[in-house]
């Protein structure tokens, strides 16, 4: 099925050079039949196929929906708009969410994500000691071909400091000192005209159950 057409892209990009109120007032009744309501249909159906594979995920869809609206409060852009729509499948709890599958949608650019962008101190400390406590079958997750195919490596930000009980195995796998561990694709904007989106996110999402649920330990 396909849930979007060209008609979402032109918007984000045009949104993009046109990022303020008065446009988006006068464009918003194609924001609401390109964007929000194939993406609600869309986000839909790939959790109806998600749950059907893993019955831990019970969010709803409105719930995994990102907002159209940037909070500015504490940013030097103001610019009210988000240029990319974005969404996200977890689990768990809202302090501590368990990676399923995230994508970003708009008008130059797109990509599809899985991991944990934002752990907390209790789910990184986690997250290294299952690395150490097997950093070979790590390895093994991050260099498997479907794994890197769909998202190349593990990214994220590294600590400066590494906490001593990891220096050791930095020297061989400095992929412990991250302090988010998260796995990205950029993939071109016309993705989304597919008629398969649903079968694509889940491939991906395949691709990285692996290298979750180790991480989750």
């Amino acid at each position: 099925m396909q849930y979007f057409t060209k008609e979402y892209i032109e918007f984000f990009k045009e949104l993009e050079e046109n990022n303020y109120k008065d446009w988006f007032h006068s464009n918003k009744k194609r924001y609401e039949s390109f964007v929000k309501k194939p993406m609600l249909l869309f986000v839909t159906d790939l959790l109806d196929r998600l749950k059907k594979l893993d019955s831990g995920i019970v969010v709803e869809p409105k719930k995994c929906l990102g907002r159209i609206n940037r909070d500015i409060r504490f940013s030097k852009d103001k610019t009210p708009y988000n240029i990319r729509f974005f969404g996200h499948v977890t689990k768990g709890e809202k302090m501590d969410p368990l990676p399923v599958i995230a994508f970003r949608f708009g008008g130059r650019d797109a990509g599809i994500m899985s991991g944990f962008y934002k752990p907390n101190k209790e789910r990184l400390k986690s997250i290294r000691d299952n690395i150490k406590a097997d950093p070979k079958a790590f390895k093994k997750l991050y260099s498997a071909k479907n794994f890197k195919e769909k998202f190349g490596t593990v990214q994220g930000e590294a600590n400066k400091r590494i906490p001593p009980e990891y220096k050791d195995l930095f020297e061989t796998e400095p992929l412990i000192a991250n302090k988010q561990f998260y796995y990205v694709n950029e993939v071109e904007p016309d993705i989304i005209l597919g008629d398969d989106l649903v079968s694509v996110l889940v491939d991906y999402w395949k691709a990285a159950k692996p290298m979750n649920d180790f991480l989750l330990g």
